[in-house]
């Protein structure tokens, strides 16, 4: 059972360890993938985080300024301040520094607001909206005076639940806070984005109260596009949320695809701390992104793994070929000697049984020969009869013949014209090839006996040959055949030996033919004046296939 499964077990167990091995180099490969991903993310976030801090510091900047004067400096000197800022690089991705008052909510403050704002933009203007609150925020300076700031001048801040709760946190605590995700008033109805504002309280040096808050409105979109799209470009797709991932609190997410390579890095979830806020930030690997180190080689590894484990399969498979032909061609040699072996000896038996029937014939037409001539004539037709049997066999090559002119072609050998149909009696049975062969044999050898041993020896010898199909219910057909000789005196003791004997080739091939072959019996038994032989065998195992039962 080994032997056989020895290919699988070889393919199995190569495959294994090939695999085995792929597989600890895919993971060591990854691991390695996965650590130098971790880095290009955490420098994502670093940037993102950097900028965040640079514009803090731009807000702490005008903050400083504002302290230096100790009061709100007017609008030239805060638009000069804010235009050398903007030459920076970290003033990208801010929509502005401004400067909203504190005020309580009233018809006067209002009134005060709107002459700020016409004496520092020429734009009369109350603030807005209206509002229930007892305090307001509205702004009062915002730079660079584009079209978009002008639009937000006046607004009240305050009035608004998400920047007033960021107010309020930078009031309290009195330092830098940023809101929630709001739209930012500078926003247009056709493409408006996600923004946040933050905060830091401006009090009066003799009064200590408040008098404002300095503030930066931020676009987020701006703010992470200014953050990474600086060389080196990083090849990630970054989604964002304010506070944990929902829904609702998304902020930002790239506009290229993720990544869906088969050995791209897992996402890294970061976050960043935004003036009192905290931003989630997962990073992806983009469609751009291609691993430090290729995982092909695992692939090829694998592959080639696969391919040896193959062909040792198939070497071993084509040993084992080589050894089962070397041992088929031994067990074919054997059985080549052992098949001449018995041809042999069948030929010796044959050419033994010819010599003996000639001589018997011989014998037994000279006995009844008047004279040379008619003993000449008796004789060579004898002998033609015994071609023409050997003839008719040869000639249907033991492929099917009738059993009735099977067994009349032998018997002419033993009575020549004077052979007796009459004792010869059974149903017409075309013959399959084997057992024609079988029969053929059978008939010989008993032909054969008969002349040697028994009846055929004596003039007063007769032979009575029958056969018949038994159907019996519930058991197959049967075929059975009779031959019984009788002669009126005993046989001698030699002869009567020669016929009991059980031993010899020819007995040997009778049952040979008659068991193995068709897979039926035959019994001898002997008798003092004779021999009776019954053989039995299946019908079905001879009768030809065109004939039915």
């Amino acid at each position: 059972m080994f032997y056989r499964l020895q290919p699988v077990l070889v393919f199995v167990i190569v495959a294994i360890v090939g695999m085995l091995t792929a597989t600890a180099s895919w993971y060591t490969i990854d691991q390695a993938n996965r650590l130098a991903f971790v880095g290009i993310a955490e420098d994502a976030v670093q940037r993102v985080g950097d900028r965040i801090e640079n514009h803090m510091l731009l807000i702490k900047s005008v903050e400083a300024h504002f302290q230096a004067t100790g009061q709100v400096p007017s609008v030239e000197a805060f638009r000069v301040f804010v235009s050398h800022l903007q030459k920076t690089e970290q003033f990208n991705g801010v929509q502005g520094l401004g400067f909203a008052r504190y005020v309580q909510a009233g018809s006067q403050s209002d009134l005060a607001i709107s002459s700020e704002l016409e004496r520092n933009y020429n734009l009369p203007r109350l603030p807005w909206p209206e509002t229930n609150e007892t305090y307001r925020t509205p702004i009062v300076m915002l730079e660079p005076a584009t079209d978009i700031n002008r639009r937000a001048l006046g607004f009240d801040m305050y009035a608004e639940p998400t920047r007033r709760a960021a107010i309020l946190a930078a009031l309290s605590e009195q330092r830098l806070r940023a809101s929630g995700t709001v739209e930012l008033v500078q926003e247009n109805s056709h493409d408006p984005q996600a923004g946040f504002l933050m905060y830091t309280p401006f009090f009066g040096a003799n009064t200590g109260l408040p008098l404002g808050f300095i503030y930066a409105p931020f676009r987020i979109p701006n703010l992470f596009d200014s953050a990474l799209n600086r060389p080196p470009m990083l090849p990630v797709h970054i989604t964002a949320w304010d506070g944990e991932p929902s829904d609702a609190g998304l902020i930002y997410k790239s506009e290229a695809n993720p990544s869906r390579r088969i050995d791209a890095a897992p996402p890294s979830v970061m976050s960043v701390e935004v003036a009192g806020r905290t931003w989630t930030v997962e990073i992806r690997a983009s469609e751009d992104y291609r691993p430090p180190v290729d995982q092909t080689r695992t692939i090829m590894l694998a592959v080639a793994s696969l391919l040896l484990a193959a062909a040792l399969a198939a070497s071993s498979r084509a040993q084992q070929r080589t050894i089962e032909v070397g041992e088929a061609l031994r067990l074919q040699s054997e059985r080549a000697l052992t098949d001449r072996e018995f041809l042999l000896q069948e030929m010796k038996h044959r050419i033994k049984n010819m010599i003996a029937r000639v001589l018997a014939m011989s014998r037994q037409t000279a006995r009844s020969a008047d004279s040379l001539n008619d003993f000449t004539h008796s004789f060579s037709a004898r002998l033609q009869a015994m071609a023409a049997s050997q003839d008719l066999l040869a000639r249907t090559a033991w492929q099917s013949a009738d059993l009735k002119m099977l067994l009349a072609q032998e018997l002419r050998q033993l009575f020549g014209d004077n052979l007796d149909k009459s004792n010869i009696k059974g149903p017409g049975i075309e013959l399959n090839e084997v057992a024609a062969q079988a029969f053929g044999l059978a008939f010989h050898e008993l032909a054969t006996n008969a002349l040697k041993y028994g009846s055929a020896q004596s003039e007063d010898g007769k032979l009575d040959i029958w056969w018949r199909i038994e159907r019996k219910a519930g058991d197959p057909e049967t075929l059975v055949f009779s031959w019984r000789e009788r002669r009126t005196t005993p046989l001698g003791e030699q002869n009567s030996n020669a016929l009991a004997q059980k031993g010899g080739f020819g007995t040997k091939l009778l049952d040979a033919t008659m068991r193995v072959e068709l897979g039926g019996s035959i019994n001898i038994v002997p008798d003092e004046y004779g021999i009776d032989v019954t053989i039995r065998v299946p019908f079905e195992r001879v009768k030809a296939n065109h004939q039915q039962s």
